[in-house]
């Protein structure tokens, strides 16, 4: 698996997507310190607004489009097939897809930190616990989205997979609205499935420190921890699924 996940990671180096997405996110928070001159202070709330959606932004697309094209784009192309005449089982293939996958997210992540970091000081600004909080938490969301991607990647074509993983995103920072249709939903069979739904999506608002990063609000000291278990949790669990589905699926 080390072997798989050390491939995976030179691949994606030579994905040119990986670096335009790097380029648009460092871009976006250059731009920030400009938008927040147009201002009348706080200029590290507009900077920190920008920034860490930036971060998460791009790191959202890197996880899906990139995840999605490591096992259902291989799949697609039929170049699996000489990675799986090796001497290695389909699961193991997946998991070293995934942890080269995460360690080129958790770099993409850093790089913009340092990035963020640096437009921060040169407006006077530096970086706060509740900062990094934020973007470790917006990296358990986004190893959580890599799972979903190869998730659904091991079983449907790229389109599908990618489309099913930005659904994903979108509806699971929504839960709470869902939860709210569920109880003025008339029906019992549509209180049943909106139930399910809730149950079995993650919550990824719980990953969303950005307004107490940019407004300098505390978080509650066992929050952060608990939020991380959560995410780490949900994505073994989608990884497993993962691994059982394409250990028996027919590629021919």
């Amino acid at each position: 698996m080390g072997l798989i996940a050390l491939n995976t990671m030179r691949e994606l180096l030579r994905n040119k997507l990986l670096y335009n997405l790097l380029f648009f996110a460092v871009l976006l928070i250059a731009s920030s310190l400009f938008i927040a001159q147009l201002t009348i202070g706080q200029w590290d709330r507009i900077i920190l607004d920008m920034g860490l959606a930036a971060v998460e932004l791009s790191g959202v697309l890197v996880a899906i489009l990139l995840g999605v094209g490591l096992v259902a784009g291989e799949i697609e192309r039929r170049t699996v097939f000489p990675m799986l005449a090796r001497p290695i089982t389909r699961g193991g293939f997946l998991i070293g897809r995934y942890f080269g996958l995460l360690a080129m997210l958790t770099a993409n992540v850093l790089v913009m930190l340092a990035a963020l970091a640096g437009v921060l000081r040169f407006a006077g600004y530096g970086l706060t616990a509740t900062i990094l909080a934020a973007a470790l938490l917006i990296l358990v969301e986004l190893a959580v989205l890599a799972a979903a991607a190869l998730f659904f990647g091991s079983f449907t074509t790229p389109i599908l997979a990618s489309a099913f993983s930005l659904s994903l995103f979108l509806i699971g920072h929504l839960l709470s609205d869902l939860k709210a249709f569920r109880e003025r939903a008339p029906g019992g069979l549509t209180k049943a499935l909106t139930g399910v739904f809730y149950r079995v999506l993650p919550d990824l608002e719980l990953f969303n420190l950005k307004a107490q990063a940019a407004n300098a609000l505390p978080v509650p000291h066992q929050f952060v921890p608990a939020a991380a278990l959560y995410g780490v949790a949900y994505a073994a669990a989608c990884l497993l699924l993962a691994v059982v589905v394409f250990s028996r699926r027919d590629l021919k």
